[in-house]
């Protein structure tokens, strides 16, 4: 008898036990789980939904590729070059511009004695200008800049004070007086002749020089004569 009580104590033990594991089970567990499963599915969803965005933009981009692609090909034929073209004449734009910007950079004293260089840039730039490439927007801006800086290393540049100089072939006093860091004026060239007639009459003497008709003393000058430029 006593061993029947003990068992049946231990059945309703046990079954108490069970009854407070399911009610743990459907009032803790279950709420939890199902609270994560339906944020699973959400983020799914999401994913899902993301994907199917990012495959339309894939979709999108490759369209705006192909279309930019063929209207660079018009440009191209438009300015008569394709894309190795216009590379290089960015290359050639790009370093004539470097080359200003250094030859800018000069002390002005020697810009003028190294103004051929600059005449060289000026030729060079009007020669990428009058390339079709030119009327490119990318190129437009930046012939203008080159062009506008030429101009202004021009604008700085300072002529040499002569004070003498010496006859080279060719020469004549109207021929020097109008050089541009003599006078800048060929009817100046009097001045010349005043400041130096003991000179020129000194080498006609020693060449012997006979004057033709209508010709004058002025006119007879020779090459490594120095002559004294008043100022």
């Amino acid at each position: 008898m006593r061993n029947m009580i003990t068992i049946l104590s231990m059945l309703v033990f046990l079954s108490l036990g069970y009854s407070q594991d399911k009610m743990n089970y459907e009032e803790e567990y279950l709420p939890k789980l199902q609270k994560a499963q339906a944020e699973l599915a959400k983020i799914e969803a999401e994913i899902a939904s993301e994907k199917t965005q990012t495959e339309t933009l894939n979709t999108q981009i490759s369209e705006a590729e192909a279309k930019k692609a063929q209207i660079w090909a018009e440009i191209y034929q438009l300015v008569g070059s394709d894309e190795n073209g216009v590379n290089d004449y960015r290359s050639k734009l790009d370093a004539l511009d470097s080359k200003v910007r250094s030859f800018g950079s000069l002390p002005a004293e020697e810009l003028y004695k190294r103004k051929a260089e600059l005449d060289q840039y000026e030729a060079e730039l009007n020669s990428l200008r009058s390339d079709k490439i030119s009327a490119l927007t990318e190129f437009i801006n930046k012939i203008d800049r080159i062009d506008q800086k030429i101009k202004s290393i021009r604008s700085s540049m300072v002529v040499p004070y002569v004070t003498s100089y010496v006859v080279k072939r060719g020469d004549s006093l109207w021929r020097i007086s109008g050089k541009k860091d003599i006078y800048d004026d060929p009817f100046k060239w009097t001045d010349i002749y005043k400041a130096n007639k003991e000179t020129i009459s000194s080498w006609q003497r020693k060449y012997n020089a006979v004057l033709k008709e209508g010709q004058k003393e002025a006119d007879l000058i020779y090459p490594e004569q120095e002559f004294t430029i008043p100022r």
